[in-house]
């Protein structure tokens, strides 16, 4: 669309962006769905808009009339993944910190920390495969890491919010950076996620974090300091 020129003074203003239709946003939400199938099975440049398509059952032009190109699509998988995330990790540590301060001891305090943030994540295949994937192509394309990044930041300081507040709750607070005790937690976390996806012998995806995460927790913090005169 191209803004005709206007008279010298004049500020031209562009046309405010209709709202989607709910059948719109429909069809837009289904093509999401499939895409985050695709890219989680063939990966981002494995996966093709002609897999997206077949996936969703919609025609090329279903998804070009609401995605400009592959890229596009991917950066909207990213966001609504990145959304839920922090949606999902903000609803369930706003119930640590009562869980938190009625628990009877460090360590029973320390396992409910623990097992709150692992409920919060979603634990079935395409979670884990998208959330690798997605790693993988910032690593290899650098100049694309800034979407991908960009939520991850929000939701690491969410996550280490919450932790230092529940720590706060049973008079402790972290020995080193929330952030790092966040990073921690998520890469055991993911780790433990993993395992139990390609381990035939265990396939609970808690067991490696629910043994490791609590004594985490506890060794990485200490006895809050009195607060200043």
């Amino acid at each position: 669309m191209t803004v005709e020129s206007a008279e010298p003074g004049h500020i031209p203003t562009q046309p405010a962006e209709e709202p989607r239709s709910a059948r719109r946003e429909a069809t837009r939400e289904r093509i999401l769905d499939a895409a985050r199938v695709v890219f989680a099975e063939k990966g981002v440049f494995g996966a093709s808009i002609e897999d997206i398509c077949d996936q969703a059952r919609f025609t090329r032009g279903a998804v070009y009339s609401n995605f400009a190109d592959k890229d596009d699509l991917l950066r909207a998988v990213i966001e609504r993944e990145q959304r839920t995330l922090l949606d999902r990790i903000t609803g369930s540590l706003d119930i640590v910190d009562s869980e938190a301060a009625a628990a009877s001891s460090l360590d029973v305090a320390a396992r409910a920390i623990v097992n709150r943030i692992l409920r919060s994540l979603p634990i079935e295949r395409h979670f884990i495969l998208i959330a690798t994937e997605l790693e993988l192509h910032a690593a290899r394309r650098p100049e694309s890491a800034a979407a991908i990044t960009s939520g991850n930041r929000l939701f690491r300081a969410r996550l280490a919010e919450a932790i230092a507040e529940a720590m706060g709750r049973i008079e402790r607070e972290p020995a080193v950076a929330p952030l790092q005790i966040a990073d921690a937690v998520l890469a055991i976390g993911e780790r433990s996620f993993r395992l139990a996806m390609i381990d035939g012998e265990n396939d609970d995806p808690y067991q490696l974090a629910e043994s490791v995460l609590p004594a985490l927790l506890v060794a990485l913090s200490r006895p809050r300091s009195a607060a200043p005169a």
